[in-house]
């Protein structure tokens, strides 16, 4: 049982996000046009005649994670509203996010498919990914056979050896972070998600970062880190499929 791995960026979503709820729904037949959700949240017209706008399925805290239908096609995606007064000084750590989120393309990666930069709000559509995420996944399993946790930590390690030949650390790899990816076939999939954390390696690397129970040694001795620190990551989350808790409690 996992009731000691708790972190306070828990959801559904693939990113670190803000407290807000939505008012509008995709079951309702609107047509184009702005669109109005809470906490000041406003979808402007060229945004909302491409989009229908439904339920949020993320928060945190700058940002919300909206389902939402491209009506040209009816393919669903998730769209993420980030508002710029929420994140001022942190303006880099957004720039930062989306222009690796522009350069990676994998399929056990979530996808950035478009971004919309408004004078207040930053709209990101991206892959939507509707099976949860692994930490849901494991509380309710409590713990993996052999065979299906060698799955999951395929996909991860596939999804980390790219964004490695890229010099590309993710530092924040945990089970809140990996979506559960349901096929049409009834597989199941991992997808890494929240890229809020990352960055380009091109020295050693001292800002003290992440989950604690995931977080390398060498990043807490402020000694200098790379890329080997997300494999330290996906050794604890190979612990916590098999033995249902973490290693170090």
């Amino acid at each position: 049982m996992l009731q000691t791995l708790q972190s306070s960026q828990h959801s559904g979503s693939s990113t670190s996000l803000a407290s807000t709820k939505v008012c509008s729904s995709m079951d309702e037949t609107d047509g184009p046009g702005e669109e109005v959700l809470d906490e000041g949240f406003q979808v402007p017209a060229s945004i909302a005649e491409r989009y229908k706008v439904g339920r949020t399925i993320g928060d945190g805290n700058f940002a919300i994670v909206k389902e939402c239908i491209e009506r040209s096609t009816g393919r669903e995606y998730a769209l993420k509203i980030i508002k710029k007064s929420k994140c001022r000084g942190k303006e880099h750590m957004i720039q930062n996010e989306v222009s690796i989120l522009r350069r990676v393309k994998h399929p056990n990666i979530v996808l950035l498919i478009e971004e919309m930069d408004m004078p207040t709000e930053l709209y990101l559509v991206m892959e939507l990914v509707k099976g949860g995420d692994l930490f849901d996944a494991i509380t309710s399993t409590n713990k993996y056979t052999e065979r299906d946790a060698s799955g999951m930590l395929y996909n991860l390690a596939s999804a980390i050896k790219y964004l490695h030949t890229l010099n590309i650390v993710h530092r924040d790899i945990k089970p809140e972070n990996l979506l559960v990816y349901e096929h049409q076939d009834g597989s199941k999939s991992l997808k890494l998600g929240d890229f809020g954390l990352a960055t380009i390696v091109d020295g050693p690397l001292y800002t003290v970062c992440g989950t604690p129970t995931y977080v390398a040694p060498e990043i807490i001795a402020e000694t200098g880190y790379g890329l080997k620190v997300d494999i330290w990551a996906a050794g604890v989350i190979t612990y916590i499929l098999l033995c249902g808790f973490p290693p170090f409690r």
